[in-house]
């Protein structure tokens, strides 16, 4: 990979738990065996048991992170349904799909499972419209089925929380709680009682037997600037929009360290493409030095004409993941040149058809695999198809078997688009990164006559 992940060392307990459960750590293992002698050899086995013992004592069987996800979207509904899940766990049998992003508390506020502790949930009413009656029963199922289940949950978008506890709200400047174009209210992302909140839902999850937390709406709401100045964030303090998305991250990781999971965070596709934050506190560099993965949501459907050069991004869904992500993967690189760690680049991928955008483009099997095709032109190995009805069958030829031979599509004769990333269509960001490389060489570069000089010496 041309970026480094934080993916597999989150599971903390460190490289004996991961051999045990299966992830990453033979080669150190390997290479301490060398340096040592047969007593030490039989400790450091006897320690791998005891430190397996105690992660199973506090978690189960949790399912480690796998090194490649490919991963599906299940919505609360599709979790509560026990034929519709039988069918999703059936296609990770057979397939390639080894994860699911199953929701736990979507942006109407509600929370899928029924059995919630928490005692501002109930308040609420939050536990009034479960989704499934049966989520950890479900959970276990896709440990026993070696299903890395992913929870998702909502975190700014927050409608019944900021109804029912409106100094928790964003407010308008006249003092009112602010609605957003919908006439909905929103969270405040400043104020620490909602990161608490969404926090202990996501350690109701993690108990269940959950093996990542996977933020979403983690931003401020997308406005017009207009709208944008009516706004008001009680508890701001002069930090900027940015700057507090990275810190929410990065709170949220300290307070569930002690479960040992990936923490990872939704993104505009956009965020990979603009310089600054896009108006909603996503600044790609920031957070991909934050999350343990970021994942952009690059569907093609959702740019507007023109972006990258095209005039109907629907209609190229291997050009538009393909220079999404290169975009995503040289920033990325450039941060990690300055020193500093990064998170894992997940695209989330189109696994339906954009109706409303009357543009006679019908999303099929071929579509789908053309992004995956793309992701891995990228230099990247995960990704997670997004379908809001969880309804993946039209899109199963795209899906390679579980052995990784090729997909049914792949089968029948069809060819991934090769398509090389024009320079002067990347972001304005990378472009400029070119641009200082190029002066920095010119810099260096000896003036004319000066090799002859040289030479004659």
């Amino acid at each position: 990979m041309m970026f480094s992940t934080m993916r597999g060392a989150v599971l903390g307990v460190g490289l004996l738990v991961l051999a045990a459960c299966g992830g990453g750590g033979e080669g150190g293992g390997g290479a301490a065996k060398g340096r040592r002698g047969p007593d030490s050899a039989a400790t450091a086995a006897k320690g791998r048991e005891d430190s397996v013992a105690r992660w199973r004592a506090r978690f189960g069987n949790r399912v480690p992170p796998p090194d490649s996800v490919r991963a599906l979207y299940v919505n609360g509904w599709a979790a509560g349904g026990r034929t519709r899940m039988r069918e999703l766990i059936r296609i990770a049998d057979e397939t390639e799909i080894n994860a699911f992003v199953i929701d736990i508390k979507e942006s109407d506020t509600y929370l899928t499972h029924d059995s919630t502790a928490i005692a501002l949930a109930r308040e609420i009413g939050a536990d009034t419209m479960p989704r499934s009656k049966w989520l950890p029963e479900l959970v276990d199922t896709l440990i026993a089925h070696g299903i890395y289940p992913i929870a998702r949950i909502v975190v700014f978008k927050d409608r019944m929380l900021a109804e029912k506890k409106p100094e928790l709200a964003i407010r308008h400047t006249d003092g009112s709680v602010w609605l957003d174009q919908k006439g909905k209210p929103w969270v405040n992302p400043y104020d620490r009682r909602v990161w608490d909140y969404n926090i202990a839902i996501a350690k109701e999850a993690l108990d269940m037997g959950f093996s990542e937390v996977q933020w979403d709406y983690v931003r401020f709401p997308d406005v017009t600037e207009a709208r944008r100045r009516t706004m008001a964030f009680p508890g701001a303090g002069g930090v900027s929009r940015d700057d507090n998305i990275a810190a929410f991250i990065r709170y949220s990781k300290e307070q569930l360290a002690e479960y040992q999971v990936p923490v990872t965070a939704d993104v505009f596709g956009l965020v990979t493409h603009l310089a600054g934050d896009v108006g909603i506190g996503q600044n790609w560099e920031k957070v991909i030095t934050t999350a343990d993965a970021v994942l952009p949501m690059v569907y093609p459907s959702h740019y507007f004409g023109g972006v990258y050069g095209f005039s109907a991004p629907n209609a190229h869904p291997y050009e538009m993941v393909r220079i999404s992500m290169q975009d995503a993967v040289e920033r990325t690189r450039a941060v990690q040149q300055r020193g500093q760690k990064t998170g894992e680049i997940i695209p989330w991928l189109q696994a339906f058809t954009a109706d409303y955008l009357h543009d006679g483009v019908t999303y099929g099997a071929s579509h789908v695999r053309q992004q995956i095709a793309a992701t891995y032109d990228s230099g990247l190995k995960s990704w997670v198809l997004w379908n809001p009805g969880s309804n993946y069958q039209v899109y199963l030829p795209a899906l390679r078997p579980a052995d990784g031979s090729p997909s049914p599509l792949e089968r029948g004769g069809w060819k991934p688009l090769r398509w090389e990333v024009p320079r002067g269509r990347m972001s304005v960001v990378v472009r400029r990164m070119d641009a200082a490389a190029r002066a920095a060489a010119d810099s260096t570069r000896p003036a004319a006559g000066d090799s002859t000089r040289a030479a004659g010496r």
